[in-house]
């Protein structure tokens, strides 16, 4: 009896939606709960409300919101209610704010798509009819309330039940607190444990090749005096100069994009985890730069001690320097005055700038400081030959390690691919300050969905090229891409075709290079896939969906398995699909045999199906 007696305030029933109380969507919603208008919801009204969500007709759900936009109760909705609502419904999905001509020309839209063009105002009948094309979503429809367990949906179907993918955690207050840190280091060993292979495997090549070096010089070089004169200092430098000459050279390997690209075509690529190369490029190298920062210090103290030798003990160390009977030298005829010596002082000045314009925020802010800094790794790789050849603490052995990825990566060089500049055909300002960019394609390009190519525009640093995914379809007869301004460089290009800024008399071209892998250009080999993108990191899936619904309706493609794809779209707000909408519905509509299924998730709103994001 108590519940029967409980009541709901305007502030409570905001609360239970996570909204504030002047929010027009709670006062409107609230006044449609609260039959008897005596400022609060009765359990009645409250249950009777629950009723309608879970068990309720399509047409009572379209009744509600009707009801909501119709402020006069006059039976009719003018464009000015719709558009009061429409405005609180952007308000609530914190999207772009739309102003008054944009609200007009979409009401007018709205109002041109079923033939009512003519008219300024809806009945029930009309509005049903502007619904019409929406109506499978109203079957589902609930309200999403603060703490509830359910969202009050009609659970006779399919969609209805696929409320969330969120699992409840397991509350065990008897639970250890170092069990919980078992699961989940067992857990990220399981998730990674292919990359936690290669990585455990590349630290013990690393590791042996050291130890190797630092034996043979501790306890096999007797006869050469550099144990007596150096110390153990020589075993350290000869140990991290072969661990280093080993990262350096593995590094240009994690970079040869035409190479990781092939593989992807064979069945070895699922076996190495080819879409973390740029991650292990990063691991591989600051372990070389710890080795050379080893490497160099050592070799510091190595000098100091040989600087102190006699001219006779220093004439039993190398046969390769020569020096005067009265001549000592000292540290700095070592650093400075030798081939070794000064090809390591260059080459430890080089690898401190290409390190320190590698650094996140320099890359993010001056990429074109970073991309010429890392362009000196060629003067790196030059000077790593040089270095050794006087052989002041042994024969050179860099060309060992460096000779195999070194042809490697001349011979893909020299067959990579690019293209003339090209004209481009058109661009489209697209919100969430995303470009869109459409270019005329090379007759001999040949690329799968999901590759990308590297960009340049010459109206602007012509040389500085930028990685981006390809939108369009292998089957289209054009490319585009769609690049969110967010880098100094992406920012210059969309301000540069701005209609404000353009100047269409300037003709800028699109240069590119590629196409080259993407991590996920193989979904047509399985029967069923799972395609999951978040935020701007849907790009690949334009060209992806189009080119499955293209292959799986016209029966063009023998090779797509795909019978089922699921395409899950995790964004943090409504915003951030609004230049994609146009690409959905595109797809929605060509996909006769129903092989796609789509699934949008939005993290800061509602949840998917609740009155208020199928409204919007």
């Amino acid at each position: 009896m108590t519940v029967m007696r409980t009541s709901l305030s305007k502030a409570e029933f905001a609360s239970a939606l996570g909204m504030k109380s002047d929010d027009m969507f709670v006062r409107k919603m609230f006044n449609i709960v609260d039959k008897d208008q005596d400022g609060r919801i009765s359990f009645q009204e409250f249950l009777e409300t629950v009723v309608l969500f879970s068990r309720g007709k399509t047409e009572d759900k379209l009744r509600i919101i009707f009801d909501m936009c119709d402020n006069d109760r006059n039976g009719v909705i003018d464009k000015g209610e719709l558009s009061e609502m429409m405005r609180s419904l952007v308000e609530i999905a914190r999207t772009t704010s739309l102003g008054d001509d944009q609200v007009t020309e979409l009401i007018d839209g709205m109002f041109q798509d079923v033939g009512l063009e003519h008219k300024n105002h809806l009945t029930y009948q009309d509005f049903k009819l502007m619904m019409k094309e929406y109506k499978g979503e109203f079957v589902a429809i609930g309200l999403d309330c603060k703490g509830a367990k359910q969202n009050f949906l009609d659970t006779s179907t399919n969609v209805a039940r696929m409320t969330s993918f969120h699992i409840e955690p397991m509350m065990d207050s008897r639970r250890h607190w170092m069990l919980e840190k078992w699961d989940s280091y067992t857990t990220f060993l399981e998730e990674n444990r292919q990359n936690i292979f290669y990585l455990f495997l590349f630290y013990v090549v690393t590791i042996v090749l050291f130890v190797e070096r630092f034996i043979h010089y501790s306890f096999m070089a007797e006869h050469t005096d550099l144990r007596h004169i150096m110390g153990v200092g020589i075993a350290i430098t000869r140990g991290s100069a072969a661990s280093l000459s080993f990262c350096y050279s593995l590094l240009l390997l994690t970079m040869s994009r035409n190479l990781l690209t092939k593989l992807k075509e064979f069945p070895i690529q699922q076996y190495i985890p080819l879409d973390s190369h740029i991650q292990f490029h990063k691991i591989a190298a600051c372990t070389a730069l710890f080795f050379s920062l080893l490497h160099t210090v050592g070799h510091i103290v190595n000098f100091y001690h040989v600087s102190t030798q006699s001219i006779e003990n220093l004439r039993c160390l190398t046969r390769e320097v020569h020096f005067t009977s009265d001549y000592k030298p000292d540290i700095s005829f070592w650093l400075f005055q030798t081939v070794t010596g000064v090809t390591g002082v260059i080459l430890f000045i080089t690898m401190c700038i290409i390190f320190v314009f590698a650094h996140p925020t320099i890359r993010k802010k001056a990429y074109k400081f970073f991309w010429n800094m890392h362009s000196l790794f060629i003067l790196l790789y030059i000077l790593c030959l040089i270095h050794g050849l006087a052989r002041l603490t042994g024969p050179p052995r860099f060309w060992l390690f460096f000779i195999g990825p070194g042809i490697i990566y001349t011979l893909i060089v020299s067959l990579r691919t690019k293209y003339m500049a090209l004209d481009v055909m058109e661009t489209d300002l697209l919100p969430s300050d995303v470009i869109k960019i459409k270019f005329y394609r090379p007759p001999n390009l040949k690329y799968l969905s999901g590759q990308w190519v590297r960009l340049s525009c010459t109206a602007f640093r012509p040389q500085e090229m930028h990685s981006f995914t390809l939108t369009s379809a292998p089957h289209e007869n054009f490319l585009s891409c769609h690049i969110k301004a967010q880098g100094p460089w992406t920012w210059k290009l969309r301000n540069y075709f701005d209609p404000c800024n353009y100047n269409p008399e300037d003709q800028p071209k699109i240069r590119i290079e590629g196409p080259f892998g993407g991590g996920n250009q193989d979904w047509y080999k399985f029967e069923v896939a799972v395609m999951v993108g978040g935020g701007i990191g849907v790009t690949p899936y334009a060209s992806i969906l189009n080119d499955l619904v293209f292959g799986t309706s016209t029966n063009r493609y023998s090779g797509v398995a795909c019978k089922k794809v699921y395409f899950l779209w995790i964004c943090p707000s409504h915003k951030h699909f609004e230049w994609f909408i146009d690409v959905l519905r595109d797809v929605e509509k060509k996909d006769v045999t129903n092989v796609l299924e789509i699934h949008i998730f939005i993290t800061q709103f509602f949840h998917k199906f609740d009155l208020r994001t199928t409204m919007l």
